[in-house]
């Protein structure tokens, strides 16, 4: 049974999650997003930036990816990885969701980051934005174990100007990071 109407904001360059009871008991409020500020460093932050980072083999020491849900993994989402970006250009993905609604990509392949070099790996726009999904929802689930986001009133923020298939694509990235149902909101509308 949902207790909570939850906001996702998944942004271009940041992205917010906030969320009020169901029964009007408290104020609208963000969540605070645990996420990698430094290698094995976690801090809590209002927002994450849309920022996928793919270090190479070795180059952060091993077990400096943990977060509180899980393991070390092969990307990093947020303020480390937008930091990396801009030292290590080659290894970031920025924009993902503009991705999306880019007719002309192979928007469910393997293409970012745009231009990087052969021995980077590559993830799709639906990917990363899967990712970014992942990470908030975990976040959420450390905050509020006893109420798992699949069960919540979960709305998705996305820009008037996506198309179906782009809007499609946004859902099957939800899907994937386990928000098996949500709605879709217009970006205008939400504000």
């Amino acid at each position: 049974m949902s207790r909570f109407v939850i906001g996702i904001d998944l942004g271009t360059t940041n992205s917010v999650v906030a969320y009020a009871p169901l029964d009007g008991s408290a104020p609208i409020a963000v969540l605070s997003i645990p996420q990698l500020t430094a290698p094995g460093s976690v801090e809590a932050r209002p927002l994450l930036p849309s920022f996928l980072y793919l270090p190479a083999v070795g180059e952060l020491p091993e077990k400096s990816t943990r977060l509180p849900w899980g393991g070390p993994s092969d990307a990093v989402a947020g303020t480390l990885a937008q930091r990396r970006g801009s030292e290590v250009p080659d290894r970031v993905i920025a924009s993902a969701k503009s991705w999306l609604s880019h007719g002309g990509a192979e928007r469910e392949r393997p293409i970012l980051p745009w231009g990087a070099p052969d021995d980077v790996p590559k993830r799709s726009p639906v990917e990363v934005s899967a990712a970014y999904l992942s990470h908030l929802a975990a976040a959420w689930g450390a905050a509020f174990p006893d109420d798992p986001i699949a069960a919540q009133e979960v709305l998705l923020t996305v820009p008037a100007s996506f198309d179906p298939a782009a809007r499609e694509l946004t859902v099957r990235a939800a899907a994937a990071a386990g928000l098996p149902a949500l709605t879709l909101l217009e970006e205008p509308q939400a504000a």
